[in-house]
């Protein structure tokens, strides 16, 4: 009993010492969040019951993908927002889209006059969505700087950062701009440029 319970201990720390946190795929749930959200707002004209499933689906995705980044999921990297312009611009597409698909539906069924009151729709869009870009856009550019100046202080305790400054210097040269080390050898230049291999 005293073996199982040492190799059980042994086996525990060897899973602890190995696990790693990990951190959330943003390379894929950001995507599929957003394809249900333009499916969902593109197609409610053609099958409407389509828009209580997508509301279902938003609410308990708030809940789930709260719950784990805050309690699953460790960042390794911080984003600064840097995803909501992908997300505005995306529904905005999604809105501009909806326009179209409305105006064709309109126009199919024969109701020239909800199909023009459709066109200004899409004007509107755009504009509101360049004034987000001017009002709202700078912000997600630039870091905040509480985060800066974290980044400084983490900076300024590392022992290697005196190193990397010291490579900073070299890392960033055009290797076409470097000079060439050529060799002075004459025999190079006698030497034929295909020669028979030795067998």
């Amino acid at each position: 009993m005293p073996l199982v319970s040492s190799f059980c201990s042994w086996l525990f720390s060897k899973i602890v010492e190995d696990f790693e946190v990990p951190s959330f795929p943003y390379h894929s749930e950001i995507p599929m969040i957003l394809f249900f959200g333009l499916l969902g707002i593109t197609y409610f004209f053609l099958a409407p019951l389509i828009l209580p499933f997508l509301l279902v689906y938003y609410c308990l995705g708030y809940i789930i993908y709260r719950n784990q980044l805050l309690n699953v999921y460790a960042p390794k990297f911080e984003t600064c927002g840097r995803f909501w312009p992908i997300v505005h611009n995306s529904m905005i597409f999604s809105l501009i889209l909806m326009h179209i698909i409305a105006i064709g539906i309109f126009g199919l069924k024969k109701l020239p006059l909800a199909s023009s009151l459709i066109i200004p729709l899409p004007v509107l869009t755009f504009l509101f969505n360049e004034y987000c870009r001017k009002r709202f856009l700078p912000i997600f550019q630039e870091y905040p700087t509480e985060c800066i100046v974290k980044r400084d202080r983490a900076n300024q305790n590392d022992p290697m950062i005196a190193e990397f400054y010291n490579k900073l210097v070299t890392a960033y040269q055009d290797p076409a701009l470097m000079p060439v080390q050529r060799s002075r050898s004459t025999d190079r230049l006698k030497s034929p440029l295909l020669h028979d291999a030795e067998i």
